[in-house]
């Protein structure tokens, strides 16, 4: 039996929606806001808390505060309504690779789960033969989560710039969606994800290559353009197998991965991440532990989920190279010409 997402049941989804704000409401939800003002140059009020991301963190992270009477704050996000964090945009993945029954941001009400989200939809049965959520269907359920829970996501709005400003930190805003050139807050949450950890890592040799003949996995990408054309991945995990399906998808008439490693890593040592021991524990763990733990599974590396993988490998026109590092590339009349450490 596969699931269907063609019927959803709207009528359950609503009432699901009321037992939501029924779950709140015995739980006196919202309490009160409790802090004192504190007062920016202007004499004016400044915020508590700005919360930079709307994205899976960044909700969680409001409706955390929410419930304990920090209200004084606003959430900002540079995407367009309901195109926050990678699940609509740059992630190419069929489904999440995490387990379905882990709870995500449901903060504890079952009500708020996408399990209870899922069943209400689609069913019991189709949530008995789910085998992982896919990933448009999450998206789906973190825009019903902002929605149900009325969170006060700001979206086309950037933080440009965070300054100290006396017991303050001042914001710089940008974007259409801004009000406000600059906001003062007490707090600042950084829930900007994978890409609030910086620029994209890229080779060397790509210097060499015209930028119109490559892209980053990150940026959003014309794969029909590929259709009929010669295709190179440089890398082998995770975002590079799931673009290399994408583009074998989409009509190209051959893809190569390449790969530094020598050979592909089997076993994701990382899977138990989703243990409570873990969950629980690895926040008061040493420095040096949690150093050790992430040191060890970043050596080992984490191999691309195997659904990814076969999409990949059922095609014939696909090919992984190991042990390979390019070292010079060239325009040509005929495409680019990477030089390999294997030739």
């Amino acid at each position: 039996m596969r699931a269907s997402y063609e019927s959803p049941d709207l009528d359950s989804l609503a009432a699901l929606d009321q037992r939501v704000q029924d779950d709140l409401s015995t739980l006196n939800y919202p309490p009160k806001n409790w802090i004192p003002p504190t007062k920016k140059p202007d004499g004016s009020d400044a915020l508590d808390v700005v919360i930079i991301g709307g994205g899976m963190g960044g909700l969680t992270a409001c409706f955390a505060l929410l419930r304990v009477g920090i209200s004084n704050l606003r959430i900002f996000d540079r995407a367009e309504k309901n195109y926050e964090g990678p699940w609509a945009t740059y992630a190419r993945m069929e489904t999440l690779r995490s387990p379905k029954q882990l709870l995500g941001p449901a903060s504890g009400l079952p009500s708020l789960t996408f399990r209870g989200w899922y069943t209400a939809l689609f069913g019991e049965a189709a949530w008995a033969c789910l085998d992982k959520i896919p990933r448009t269907i999450w998206m789906d359920y973190l825009i019903w989560y902002r929605k149900t829970l009325s969170l006060p996501v700001e979206n086309k709005v950037a933080v440009e710039s965070v300054f100290p400003d006396g017991d303050l930190l001042r914001l710089t805003l940008s974007g259409p969606g801004i009000d406000d050139r600059e906001v003062w807050a007490r707090r600042v949450v950084l829930a900007t994800g994978r890409e609030g950890l910086g620029a994209p890592v890229l080779p060397d040799f790509i210097e060499m290559v015209p930028r119109d003949r490559w892209a980053h996995s990150s940026e959003a990408i014309d794969f029909l353009a590929m259709r009929g054309k010669r295709v190179v991945l440089i890398g082998a995990g995770a975002s590079a197998v799931e673009n290399a399906a994408e583009a074998l998808e989409a009509g190209a008439s051959e893809v190569r991965l390449l790969a530094r490693r020598e050979k592909m890593p089997q076993i994701n040592k990382m899977m138990g991440i989703g243990s409570p021991g873990l969950v629980a524990g690895f926040p008061v763990l040493s420095d040096e532990w949690r150093w050790r733990y992430l040191h060890y599974n970043n050596v080992l590396q984490t191999p691309a989920p195997r659904g990814s993988t076969l999409r990949v490998s059922q095609h014939d026109n696909a090919f992984f190279h190991f042990g390979v590092t390019i070292t010079k590339a060239k325009e040509t009349p005929d495409g680019l010409l990477l030089k390999t450490t294997n030739g």
